[in-house]
């Protein structure tokens, strides 16, 4: 429960940054330096833990199940974007960053955007 009040406290605060400013750009980047030291941490613990015997034997990463089932949405979304991007008018073909615009242009729609973005962040690092 804490973590979710920290969560919203700190939406809040991103909430009353203007885009494109420095202070909008600092205050996004810490849950990305935090998940960064995180995850690398957790990457170097990994190694330290793997037995004697494999020590430079690194296996073959190929794409599982679950990276087949990300491929789809993102390519649906990354070619969606495209199209937006290049028809005409584009008040016909917005983008989905000018569809969050009209979410981030109040405080409100703001901290619900960050605490989307945290809760997403979240579920990927946490699996």
């Amino acid at each position: 429960m804490a973590a979710v009040i920290a969560a919203l406290a700190y939406a809040v605060l991103v909430s009353f940054t203007h885009p494109f400013t420095l202070g909008a750009d600092v205050v996004m980047a810490v849950p990305l330096v935090v998940v960064a030291t995180v995850m690398i941490g957790r990457d170097v613990r990994a190694r330290r833990s793997r037995p004697s015997g494999s020590a430079g034997i690194e296996p073959r990463h190929r794409l599982d199940r679950r990276g087949w089932v990300w491929l789809a949405p993102i390519l649906t979304i990354t070619g969606w974007e495209l199209y937006c991007l290049v028809s005409v008018p584009r008040v016909e073909h917005p983008t989905l960053s000018s569809l969050i615009d009209l979410l981030d242009a109040t405080r409100p729609g703001k901290t619900l955007a960050v605490m989307s973005w945290l809760a997403l962040g979240w579920f990927l690092v946490s699996r």
